[in-house]
């Protein structure tokens, strides 16, 4: 009689698969730095203007903002200049909207890459995102220029736009990795991308204050769009010179990294086929 040989395999869950991929998108962390030099060059090759761009698209939506709704819809901004009051958001979100427009279309744009070399293909979409905090770090650098003439209230406060960048960085990594990977399937996403970026910025607090939503729906509100906690913490911060509400930062924080964490599952559990479909 021989005995029985029982084999017994067991599968990582999706927790170990994703701490697996973050790890080897650690050991790759050059590629994605080299993602992010390349997409640089590329957005600003043969542009006359080069990066001044990131300086200039800011300040157009500023001329608009400020006589629509400063001096046409006369939107309540307290004490601080409407100026100032809509630049400290602006920056943010066009570093929000660089990072998933540029992201969302990564993998398609290396598409030819893909399907020849190996590297982890969130390592596109991340890039993109990266290079995008270039266009944020001027818009930074913009706002200490011009604060003073605006009218921002500068002081300690102004350092917290280095950590709330990075949590706006997860959130735009998040939503960028889960289009990216959309897009790779269905193409449509290439022509819904615009109109979703365009709606999401007047449905955050970009041209008016976030007190405008009534108190009893501002939780909720920002739960079910988590920029709007940030951008409003950017504006106390920079603008006002005060610390943010941390109920409302704290809510838009973990609305972020959640929605990272399904995008990046998301993307990981339907990359297998993208060197196929791409």
């Amino acid at each position: 009689m021989t005995a029985a040989t029982v084999e017994l395999v067991i599968e990582a869950g999706n927790r170990t698969g994703l701490v697996r991929a973050l790890r080897e998108l650690w050991a790759f962390r050059e590629v994605v730095w080299a993602f992010a030099e390349r997409d640089t060059r590329l957005k600003y090759k043969q542009a006359v203007l080069g990066v001044a761009w990131s300086v200039i698209q800011p300040l157009a939506f500023l001329a608009i903002f400020v006589f629509i709704f400063g001096r046409v819809g006369r939107v309540s901004t307290g004490s601080i200049p409407y100026p100032a009051f809509a630049l400290t958001a602006l920056v943010p979100w066009f570093f929000v909207q660089t990072a998933v427009s540029f992201g969302a279309q990564a993998l398609l744009m290396d598409g030819a890459l893909l399907r020849k070399v190996y590297f982890p293909r969130e390592a596109s979409v991340l890039g993109a995102v990266l290079s995008a905090g270039l266009d944020f770090s001027l818009g930074l650098v913009l706002l200490l220029v011009l604060g003073p003439f605006l009218g921002i209230r500068l002081s300690w406060t102004a350092l917290l736009a280095v950590p709330l960048g990075i949590v706006l960085a997860v959130l735009a990594s998040g939503v960028a990795l889960a289009l990216g990977a959309l897009n790779v399937y269905y193409r449509d996403f290439r022509y819904v991308l615009p109109l979703f970026l365009q709606l999401w910025m007047f449905a955050s607090p970009v041209a008016y204050p976030l007190t405008a939503v009534p108190e009893r729906w501002r939780t909720l509100y920002v739960l079910a769009n988590p920029v709007a906690g940030i951008l409003d913490s950017f504006r106390r911060s920079l603008a006002e010179g005060r610390l943010p509400d941390l109920g409302l930062l704290l809510s838009s924080v973990a609305m972020a990294f959640a929605i990272a964490w399904v995008g990046y599952s998301l993307f990981k559990l339907i990359e297998p086929g993208f060197a196929d479909v791409i």
